[in-house]
């Protein structure tokens, strides 16, 4: 898998998502080589939200590794969570990865995957 690839398919995987209407135009994506890129794109869901996605990604293990990321979610209202590895939370268990929970709170947790963060976006829309 080239870097071209994996953006594709990953492009196609947020078209085919149920929940969402649209992909802003254009996604930036920054291809250095064949197996490194930047990703930035903002999806909108039906009732209003988007998640700005941002991916620095190698595929030179021949599978996908981000180097760097953050998925932050936003409602009319403001932010509601935000998905990082910023090494900003050194006292974080999890660290460099973590969560903020607006407006205050910071906790734990795995490097999500784009699936995983989808799922909790469609409880949250499902539940207004």
């Amino acid at each position: 898998m080239n870097i071209t690839e994996y953006f594709s398919k990953l492009e196609t995987s947020l078209r085919r998502h149920p929940s969402i209407v649209r992909v802003d135009e254009p996604q930036a994506y920054f291809i250095s080589d064949e197996a490194n890129g930047l990703l930035k794109c903002r999806v909108h869901f039906w009732d209003d939200s988007f998640l700005d996605i941002y991916e620095v990604v190698s595929v030179e293990l021949g599978y996908p590794v981000r180097i760097s990321y953050s998925y932050a979610y936003f409602r009319v209202s403001g932010p509601v969570f935000r998905y990082d590895n910023a090494p900003h939370h050194p006292h974080i268990a999890t660290f460099p990865h973590h969560k903020h929970l607006f407006p205050e709170q910071i906790v734990p947790t795995d490097q999500p995957t784009l699936s995983q963060i989808l799922a909790e976006i469609d409880d949250l829309v499902s539940k207004r």
